[in-house]
C-alpha cells in the first residue's frame, strides 16, 4: 500500500516495537516482537495520523520501507533514555 508507513520503536533493554500507520485508511497500529497488536487506533483523520507521525514517530522511531524486513537492525541508542 502506498499510504502506509512502518516504523521501528526502540525501547529500553532491547525490546523493539514495530509502529504501522496509514494516513487514507486513519489507522496507527503498535505490534510488539511477537507479532501481537498492543495498540490499534481506528477512524482517525488523515491530519490525525499525520500529526501523530510528524510529533513522535519522526522523532522516536526508525522508519522501515516494507512490512517484511526480518529482524529489526540493533543499535545502541535508545530514545527513551535522556
Amino acid at each position: 500500500m502506498a499510504s502506509e508507513h512502518i516504523w521501528v520503536l526502540l525501547q529500553t533493554k532491547g525490546k523493539t516495537f514495530k509502529v504501522i500507520s496509514d494516513p487514507e485508511k486513519g489507522i496507527i497500529e503498535v505490534i510488539n516482537e511477537k507479532g501481537e497488536i498492543l495498540i490499534r487506533k481506528a477512524n482517525l483523520s488523515k491530519r490525525q495520523v499525520e500529526t501523530v507521525e510528524k510529533n513522535f514517530l519522526h522523532h522516536i522511531a526508525k522508519k522501515m520501507n516494507g512490512r517484511d524486513q526480518g529482524k529489526t537492525p540493533t543499535d545502541p541508542f535508545d530514545p527513551m533514555i535522556i
